[in-house]
């Protein structure tokens, strides 16, 4: 396909290398590494504690993609395997992990110096522009040919108890005053 960048490697070495490379192959003396170029998304949910000490969730997606296919292979097993044509390895499941890490990294920052008030507020442009920063310096992204191209935060919210707890004064004020029944109101009279 277009989107993935094929290397083959005969006896240890790199004879064809390019993007959507089709070609026969004898599967003795024969490897193939298949790097996708489109882009992946990661979804995350984050769990941290903010300055106040209170539980706080956050989701959203980072997208990325590889603009060093070579690089990568160099880092991460791609090899497929020749009989079923799949992935050998979990290779997408591994940047997932490293990119989760980092990103977490830079979530728990924000969550940690931000009261629950500020991070309900305006958390979510806080933490996409943290973790869009961080994951954008980071050397290691750069040298495994990796590249950033949007953070996005969806959501940023308390734990369920204190949610309730906070909507509770707000409750209380829209809900409407308590009838009393007739027969209270009579006897009152």
């Amino acid at each position: 396909e277009a989107s993935t960048h094929v290397i083959r490697y005969r006896n240890g070495r790199a004879v064809d290398v390019g993007r959507g490379l089709a070609f026969w192959f004898r599967p003795l003396d024969t490897a193939i590494a298949e790097i996708p170029l489109d882009d992946q998304e990661l979804s995350f949910v984050f769990r941290g504690r903010s300055a106040d000490l209170q539980e706080v969730v956050a989701q959203g997606i980072v997208t990325y993609r590889v603009v060093y296919p070579d690089r990568l292979a160099a880092r991460i097993d791609f090899g497929i395997d020749l009989g079923t044509g799949l992935h050998a390895k979990t290779p997408l499941d591994q940047l997932a992990a490293r990119l989760t890490g980092l990103a977490q990294q830079h979530a728990w920052t924000v969550m940690a110096s931000t009261t629950l008030r500020e991070l309900i507020a305006d958390g979510v442009g806080r933490l996409r522009e943290r973790i869009g920063e961080g994951l954008a310096a980071d050397p290691s992204l750069g040298e495994m040919g990796l590249e950033i191209a949007s953070v996005r935060v969806s959501a940023v919210q308390p734990s369920a108890e204190v949610e309730k707890a906070l909507a509770a004064p707000t409750r209380e004020r829209i809900s409407p005053p308590r009838v009393t029944s007739a027969r209270n109101a009579n006897a009152r009279a």
